[in-house]
């Protein structure tokens, strides 16, 4: 753990983002940032999920996350009426037939593209994926403002799941790798 000077949030994100080993950060408001690394998730608070390599923290944890707020979208196509706006919605159903859902057309490297109100540091996503066809979300890509935060490839659909980023910026895309359409019921982003 590292200890740099920092008087916001915000400040401590770029330190931590400008450093290679940093896998995260707190912000004490004594004017410090504390910078941690990947040996900082080796304690009982943290949780780890072995289908893909997601870290939740405790109860009292969560109770320190903020969920971020998307203000539009765009995907690289729309099959029917499943528009992007759906992803963000705050409609957690999970089935395409009750427009819950974004759906794509089908073309190679479907994306959907999620706006924040604001540049943030965003810690992690959550991603409610369909109940039929789930495999089609087995394989993904993971970007901050253009940039990959994290590559999926799951061997098990997911039906829930939180998906680390640890980046900072203002736009969230998931881009399909398995060269077919792209469907999200919801997606949320959270910073710490």
């Amino acid at each position: 753990m590292e200890s740099v000077p920092g008087n916001a949030v915000l400040q401590c994100s770029q330190h931590c983002a400008s450093r290679p080993t940093c896998f995260g950060f707190s912000w004490l408001q004594l004017g410090l940032c504390r910078l941690f690394n990947w040996s900082a998730f080796i304690n009982d608070t943290w949780n780890s999920s072995d289908a893909c390599d997601v870290y939740t923290r405790s109860e009292q944890f969560k109770q320190l996350q903020k969920r971020l707020k998307f203000v539009g979208c765009k995907q690289s196509s729309t099959h029917s009426s499943h528009i992007c706006d759906n992803a963000i919605d705050g409609n957690r159903k999970q089935n395409l037939s009750f427009g819950s859902c974004t759906h794509t057309t089908g073309n190679p490297f479907e994306w959907w593209e999620g706006q924040l109100n604001a540049p943030s540091f965003v810690s992690y996503v959550t991603i409610y994926n369909r109940q039929d066809y789930a495999e089609r979300l087995n394989k993904f890509s993971l970007q901050m403002d253009g940039v990959e935060c994290n590559r999926v490839s799951l061997t098990l659909p997911f039906s829930v799941a939180n998906f680390s980023c640890n980046a900072f910026g203002s736009r969230v895309r998931v881009t399909n790798l398995f060269g077919q359409y792209l469907s999200i019921c919801e997606i949320e982003a959270y910073t710490l």
